[in-house]
């Protein structure tokens, strides 16, 4: 006698790869699509792992879990709080006008999750999301009304990324964060550096972070 075949029963997917599901059908993309948006950061097969359980989002290399995170649309905070996996992140929140810590140039890369604060400033009046950086390089020091001193603070305001000529903006590339003039340069538009000593950057190649509202520091020459 043949016994009837029975339908084995489908293994629990962790709560982790259902939030990555649910948040690409929300965002109307196929995984084809999330491997497209990733910028090769990621193959449409590890998406599928991943959905699947197959592959944990925690063994990922991290580079791999900001280009998965990029194509969702979440910072890394954000993927953290959705999945529940710890992926290292320090929950941060931006303050409104009126105070705010003050971190390395370097923060400008991952603005949800700014690290250590440097120092405490106020917040430049009118800037709608405040981000207060300190200028660690020497990029943008010079003669003209545009030069900043190292280890000023810079008041950046996140949605200020509409490029105007003759503003200073936050950008990055893939050579880091950079503190720079948004001007014509002999290679077009581009951002130039006050110090000469470094070359300019196409706006093709940079991200822009945000604008540098205003410019504080403790500098004070000594005019005796």
């Amino acid at each position: 006698m043949t016994e009837p075949r029975t339908r084995s029963r489908p293994r629990d997917l962790p709560t982790w790869a259902v939030a990555l599901r649910v948040r690409r059908i929300q965002l109307g993309l196929s995984q084809e699509g999330v491997a497209a948006a990733s910028n090769d950061g990621i193959s449409q097969k590890a998406v599928s792992d991943l959905e699947t359980g197959n592959v944990a989002l925690n063994n990922l290399a991290l580079g791999r879990v900001v280009a998965l995170a990029r194509a969702l649309g979440w910072s890394l905070s954000e993927m953290q709080r959705a999945t529940g996996i710890d992926l290292g992140m320090v929950e941060a929140t931006l303050v409104g006008e009126g105070s705010a810590d003050v971190y390395p140039l370097s923060a400008a890369l991952s603005p949800a999750n700014p690290g250590l604060a440097v120092d405490h400033e106020m917040v430049t009046p009118g800037v709608s999301r405040p981000l207060l950086l300190r200028a660690d390089t020497d990029e943008m020091q010079g003669t003209s009304q545009a030069s900043i001193r190292p280890g000023s603070s810079l008041h950046v305001d996140l949605d200020r990324t509409d490029l105007q000529e003759g503003l200073v903006y936050v950008i990055a590339d893939g050579e880091g964060v950079h503190v720079r003039l948004y001007t014509t340069t002999r290679l077009g538009a581009g951002f130039r550096a006050e110090n000469r000593v470094y070359e300019d950057i196409p706006a093709s190649e940079a991200q822009v972070i945000g604008q540098v509202m205003a410019v504080t520091t403790d500098y004070s020459p000594d005019l005796n």
